[in-house]
């Protein structure tokens, strides 16, 4: 979704992950640092750059709904991958 303005990063993150899948607070909490990591270390590059060369800004809402917690590898490779369609659409 796109943003009318008033904030101060091109991109606005939420993550979340179902209770109903993973019961214990602790599991919700290591699928989300691990997908908070692989974001952090590749927003710049991949996203945060065509944003602001488009002068775009966008919210969005990422929610993990594999079935078992997937290594941080996994999760990394996928990231990459949302990020970078996420970057070919703001271009269009």
């Amino acid at each position: 979704m796109l943003a009318d303005g008033g904030q101060q990063f091109p991109a606005q993150i939420v993550f979340s992950v179902s209770k109903r899948r993973y019961k214990r607070a602790v599991d919700r909490n290591l699928v989300k640092r691990r997908m908070r990591e692989a974001y952090r270390l590749h927003k710049q590059a991949l996203l945060y750059d065509v944003l602001n060369n488009a002068g775009k800004k966008v919210v969005l809402s990422i929610s993990y709904i594999g079935k078992e917690i997937s290594p941080h590898e996994f999760v990394e490779k996928k990231m990459i991958r949302l990020l970078t369609q996420l970057a070919g659409e703001a271009i269009k």
